[in-house]
């Protein structure tokens, strides 16, 4: 089980490797640095740690900090330090930054991407955790990994989320190296799905602090306990019912039963068109019949 260590208020005395970044997305880039660190930390005897903003820097996040918590567990981190990026810590210097650290972990290496920032005005960076290690004093050691690269632009959560939101699915999911997903408690809705429309439908919560996905129809994933079953989903508007709320609305193909309360978990797959206002719910069926068409035949 992670332990958490929350940034300059409590210890960690085990000999570590503490790996510094932001690590909101968790996309490859990230996973290369996370796998030679795992590396790193196995050879020298260290355990391994990880920095994470709790609530990431700002904005919607790609993975919640629940989420990344579970996504570190397959690199044997034993401890996570915490931070909270508040406007106290974004006046703490660099160098007031890693005395803390140092002060509060019983740190024997760092390791970083290249193009990591940090202090008050993102005046730390690579080179200045180089002249930390180089002094002797400090008795520690650091490694900087490279950035990973999507066609001429490294890979980012900012790129990530550009794509989200534009509706390239399938390439943040390739650079995330997972599909997109987003797990919520299934609501009740107008229950038209299986009665008018002839398709049950479930209705999932889209969680306040993710990075929505662009308004359309998707092919899915969704995962009920153990179970993974493809699907359909229409996420921002009904317009046909005139409705402009957005929801976010999954056929799940094969699964029989109620879901009302429960978690699901809806991996985004494929963009497959977007929203239309059709002219009665028998037209959208027979899109939706289309729609369903395509998901399952993706089996063949």
């Amino acid at each position: 089980m992670l332990e958490v260590i929350n940034y300059n208020q409590e210890e960690y005395g085990f000999p570590s490797l503490l790996v510094l970044g932001c690590f909101d997305a968790l996309h490859k880039g990230h996973v290369e640095l996370l796998k030679k660190a795992k590396l790193q930390a196995k050879i020298n005897g260290l355990d391994l740690g990880v920095m994470l903003f709790a609530e990431g820097k700002g904005g919607k996040l790609i993975y919640t900090y629940e989420e990344r918590l579970e996504l570190l567990k397959e690199f044997n981190v034993k401890f996570i330090l915490k931070i909270d990026f508040s406007d106290e810590f974004k006046q703490i210097t660099a160098a007031q930054f890693l005395q803390t650290i140092d002060e509060k972990i019983n740190i024997k290496g760092l390791m970083s991407g290249k193009d990591f920032r940090f202090g008050a005005g993102a005046k730390g960076k690579s080179a200045t955790l180089k002249s930390y290690a180089d002094n002797d004093d400090n008795g520690v050691w650091y490694t900087a990994v490279k950035d990973v690269m999507y066609k001429d632009e490294k890979i980012s959560t900012t790129l990530i989320k550009s794509l989200l939101e534009n509706g390239e699915i399938s390439v943040a999911n390739d650079l995330l190296g997972r599909n997109y997903s987003v797990t919520g408690k299934v609501e009740s809705g107008a229950s038209r799905g299986g009665k008018v429309i002839g398709y049950p439908t479930v209705n999932v919560a889209y969680p306040e602090k993710k990075v929505s996905v662009k308004y359309g129809v998707y092919s899915v994933i969704c995962k009920i306990g153990e179970n993974s079953y493809k699907g359909i989903a229409n996420y921002g508007a009904r317009p046909t019912f005139d409705e402009e709320t957005p929801v976010l609305e999954a056929y799940i193909d094969g699964f029989e039963g109620e879901l009302y309360g429960e978690e699901v978990t809806i991996e985004f797959v494929e963009y497959i068109r977007d929203i239309i206002k059709f002219e009665n719910a028998e037209a959208l069926k027979e899109q939706l019949d289309k729609d369903i068409l395509k998901i399952r035949q993706s089996d063949d």
